[in-house]
């Protein structure tokens, strides 16, 4: 910036001016509403901004938020004899990084009365931290009070819904590390996305921004931070990513991949990311912190215990999981057994059917539940019943039939898991089942979880121990293959099928016979519909048999 000679002031003054400038000190000239008129290349080094840049700012837009109203407060209230005034400040550079500064500052007033202000005219230097009075850095995290916390946590897990819990978690990883802002993100599959479920220390306006965003970083950009599998990455701001296997240092808990900056450094745009991790190591969240409090410059010791503090945020929300899980199963089975529909011999065939197929797909978190039995008269497998949320694809999935013999080859050891049959691979007879549902999007985006031609079979057995057909789910909310719990559940409900089946057969044959007594004057009218006509014969029997051999 040209230097210029202020006419304001004496020739003396000026001179003064110049010396100021010799040795390297940020010379400034501000008028009185605090905007720069004149400054030397000392305070567009310390600032960071260029000439054009500074003309365009005023000497407040370089303090923090709560110093800027005082500033000229106190200015304006110094005598106005011509004295020059010192204070210790912390000036905020373009980048965001803070910098203790000592200011000499002088009130120009105007000649005639020596009141009114016209201006001001100033230096700057750097001061060392300790001499700056700012608060000393966070450096110890007490363990026993973040163990404390996450076992509170966890125990609010079994009474809470998710949504509570998450936010805990995000008000309690700022308040323990001393970070303004923090967000906990959950995977969802079905988006392949990161979501972000709660997010503390944003604005009423900021969180209502968010909210109409909804919020969600792609899958493959938290995996790619995340591609070395450690718990804490550092994403500084303003600097590339470099390749890890040739500066990473072993030794450092973050792993970083960009070079860190000096200790007492640390750019309000520069973000700390928590890997939440399943006990296979797959991500399954994050949480971010951002905007450290005044003074905390995160250091080792902090990135050591945020690995500890993530590591145990995993095992409780892990925790959580696994308990509403089994608490949602548990209450639904009961309800199940509560309603007992499939033991009332008052419905029809297709009624009950249709009882069954729904309270499985509401007990276990299957999107897709069909029920398919061997039909007497045509041969094949029927879909008698289907349980899905699209009506349409409902009635589309009703009307399939399947080759007896095309579907036995799915009856085969590679696909066995206890009593029933999960398919992994593309099978023929299940092409047009899979089109229906899926149209032309596949599922098959899960690498650790339910493949896209998967089909989990469980066989019903009549009283002789022959199948007489399958309950098949596909597309599990959660997106994962099935547990053994899973299995072993849908095979006592495939059991109760049998029976109830079996008890209504039962129930109209006895009905038939009494009504065909010789005593009967009339001619009964025909009990069965086309459906039980298919299995109260003993021809199902020999079906059946034909089947399996």
């Amino acid at each position: 910036m040209a230097e210029s000679w202020d006419a304001g002031i004496s020739d003396e003054e000026n001179i003064e001016v110049l010396k100021e400038r010799s040795i390297g000190e940020g010379y400034f000239i501000c008028d009185r509403k605090g905007r720069f008129l004149s400054a030397n290349e000392s305070i567009q080094s310390l600032t960071g901004y260029s000439e054009e840049e500074l003309l365009e700012l005023t000497i407040t837009d370089l303090l923090p938020k709560e110093e800027e109203k005082g500033f000229f407060d106190k200015l304006l209230k110094a005598p106005k004899q011509q004295t020059t005034d010192t204070y210790q400040l912390v000036l905020i550079d373009k980048m965001g990084e803070r910098h203790p500064i000592e200011l000499r500052i002088r009130v120009l007033c105007d000649e005639n009365n020596g009141q009114h202000v016209i201006g001001f005219r100033g230096n700057m230097s750097r001061v060392a931290q300790e001499s700056a009075g700012l608060p000393v850095p966070r450096s110890r995290i007490d363990q026993s009070k973040m163990i404390a916390e996450m076992m509170e946590i966890i125990r609010l897990g079994y009474s809470e819904p998710l949504n509570v819990v998450l936010k805990r978690i995000s008000e309690s990883v700022s308040q323990i590390f001393g970070f303004r802002r923090a967000t906990v993100a959950l995977l969802d599959k079905r988006k392949r996305a990161f979501v972000k479920q709660a997010m503390v220390g944003y604005s009423a306006a900021d969180a209502g921004s968010i909210e109409r965003r909804a919020i969600e970083v792609p899958q493959e950009v938290i995996d790619r931070i995340f591609a070395d599998r450690f718990k804490i990455k550092v994403i500084y701001y303003t600097q590339d990513q470099r390749e890890l296997r040739d500066y990473a240092d072993s030794g450092t808990p973050e792993r970083r991949s960009q070079r860190r900056r000096p200790d007492s450094q640390w750019h309000k745009r520069d973000l700390i990311l928590l890997n939440l991790t399943d006990t296979q190591g797959n991500t399954f969240g994050y949480i971010s912190l951002d905007e450290p409090e005044e003074g905390n410059v995160p250091n080792r010791m902090t990135f050591h215990n945020l690995e500890l503090y993530s590591k145990m945020v995993s095992m409780s929300i892990e925790n959580f999981y696994l308990f509403s899980t089994m608490e949602r199963r548990s209450r639904r089975l009961k309800q199940v057994l509560v309603t007992s529909n499939i033991f009332k011999l008052y419905l029809s065939l297709s009624e009950l059917l249709k009882e069954v197929v729904w309270s499985v797909r509401f007990s276990l978190d299957y999107n897709l539940v069909a029920l398919i039995l061997i039909s007497k008269k045509t041969g094949l497998l029927e879909t008698k019943a289907v349980a899905c949320e699209d009506k349409i694809k409902l009635l589309q999935l009703r009307e399939l039939k399947f080759d007896l013999k095309e579907f036995s080859n799915l009856l085969r050891d590679e696909y066995r898991h206890g009593k029933s049959f999960l398919v992994t691979q593309e099978q023929g007879v299940l092409r047009h089942f899979k089109r229906i549902y899926y149209g032309s999007h596949e599922n098959g985006r899960y690498d650790d979880g339910w493949p896209h031609w998967a089909v989990l079979l469980v066989p019903i057995k009549s009283r002789e121990g022959k199948i007489i057909g399958f309950i098949m789910v596909d597309d599990p909310e959660d997106c994962r293959m099935p547990s053994g719990d899973t299995i072993h559940t849908l095979e006592i409900l495939a059991n109760q099928i049998a029976v109830a089946i079996d008890n209504r057969v039962m129930y109209i044959q006895a009905k038939e016979q009494i009504r065909t007594a010789p005593e009967a004057i009339e001619e009964p009218a025909k009990l069965f519909d086309e459906e039980e006509e298919d299995y109260a014969g003993s021809g199902l029997k020999k079906l059946v048999e034909k089947f399996l051999r």
